[in-house]
């Protein structure tokens, strides 16, 4: 299921937005999350809600749509962003923050349509990884899994909505997830790369703000994955 986060100072252009989306899923037979915010502080504030994509609205009152995007880009630099505008000339400038699509105002219901339809396509083809959790069946991106981190015989998966505890060995789950995005930090920890902020001299930053130590052992592998 993709969720997605829709930033737009204009009630009237939330309202519409809210109706697209129930319409898209009732057309399509599709399951789209989606949550709305009229200000940027309540967008950035949410905690309880963690989006795959965001739409906003370039022109914002209280900030700059572009500007927004850089700061979500920092905490989560796999989030997709689509820019919502009414001002073609601010296009270019929207580029550095590298987005995945663009809508135009005065042309929202075939350029929403299409703009679903490519995100629908780019996360058909992502990997998943799928297991059993308090008596029912979990489905999640891989390229949300930030890191594993093992205590004993139990496995901490963890994302950035939930963190899962499972009761298997952390290769196995490794073994299980068949990503070449994860790698071994530690005998207590594996890492997603794509969520790597920076390396360390003996820890790396993951763009959640959390630090994890580098093992002795693993130094050499985890700087000669980080030169390629």
């Amino acid at each position: 299921m993709i969720k997605i986060s829709v930033c737009d100072d204009d009630e009237g252009q939330l309202t519409f937005f809210k109706q697209c989306f129930m319409e898209y899923n009732e057309k399509h037979k599709e399951k789209i999350e989606a949550n709305f915010y009229q200000s940027v502080q309540s967008l950035l504030n949410e905690k309880k809600f963690s989006p795959d994509v965001y739409f906003l609205d370039i022109d914002l009152i209280d900030d700059n749509g572009i500007s927004i995007a850089g700061k979500i880009k920092e905490n989560d630099k796999n989030a997709l962003i689509i820019f919502v505008t009414s001002k073609n000339n601010l296009v270019f400038s929207a580029l550095k923050v590298q987005p995945f699509y663009f809508i135009r105002k005065g042309n929202l219901d075939e350029e929403f349509e299409t703009a679903l339809m490519l995100l629908k396509e780019h996360f058909n083809q992502k990997s998943y990884f799928s297991f059993k959790y308090d008596f029912e069946y979990i489905k999640i991106l891989t390229d949300d899994i930030l890191y594993l981190e093992v205590d004993n015989h139990l496995t901490s998966l963890v994302t950035r909505a939930k963190v899962y505890h499972l009761y298997k060995p952390l290769k196995e789950i490794m073994s299980e997830i068949k990503s070449d995005d994860f790698i071994q930090i530690s005998r207590k920890n594996s890492v997603n790369i794509k969520h790597i902020k920076q390396y360390k001299k003996n820890a790396i930053l993951l763009d959640n703000n959390q630090i994890l130590k580098i093992g002795i052992a693993f130094k050499s592998a985890v700087a000669e994955r980080r030169i390629k």
